[in-house]
């Protein structure tokens, strides 16, 4: 039985296998029992969650097991940062959502790409099949020409901010001209 803390990248390092735990798990000291074909971890003597054991391949001494539910509500704060993850090809669960995501990179700057790269993997959390969401910004991006943003934000469940309405009041200036003649007058 091992001892580890959770990063506040939501993972844990397990003999150099990086596992992604719930970010509700954050900061929390987890007990792993490692077993031939999983892990179970432990909050005191309560079993929290358990998933399939990972091996790295041959040649390879690390190897990562992202679920991307378990880092989603991290990468919703800040969707900028998904497109400089270190992570992230092992976020994207599938090869339908990385080819999803090279498409947008080919449409998109890459700042506005990952952030609705993030928006889509959100809305895909709530989804037993998360194949739903991207074939439907698939669809999105199927017609040819440019993408049209409004329309994908809008299958994304994006709203625009509207600006607010700024009344500027100019003051009156007749105070700091007397202001400015008494200050005068001492020179």
């Amino acid at each position: 039985m091992l001892t580890v803390r959770v990063s506040r990248s939501s993972t844990i390092n397990v003999k150099h296998i990086v596992y992604s735990v719930p970010s509700r798990l954050v900061g929390q000291l987890l007990r792993v029992r490692l077993w031939d074909d999983r892990l179970s971890r432990y909050v005191g003597s309560s079993e929290v969650m358990s998933c399939p054991r990972v091996r790295p391949e041959k040649g390879k001494t690390r190897a990562h097991r992202i679920d991307f539910r378990h880092v989603i509500d991290s990468l919703a704060k800040k969707p900028g940062a998904f497109c400089h993850a270190t992570l992230r090809n092992d976020i994207l669960p599938d090869d339908e959502l990385r080819r999803l995501w090279r498409r947008l990179c080919n449409h998109l700057e890459s700042d506005m790409a990952g952030r609705l790269m993030v928006h889509a993997l959100k809305l895909a959390a709530g989804y037993d099949d998360i194949s739903v969401v991207a074939k439907g910004m698939e669809q999105m991006l199927n017609p040819p020409g440019n993408v049209d943003l409004h329309r994908l934000m809008r299958f994304l469940g994006i709203k625009e901010k509207a600006l607010p309405v700024v009344n500027v009041i100019q003051h009156n200036l007749s105070s700091y001209e007397q202001l400015l003649r008494g200050k005068g007058g001492s020179q």
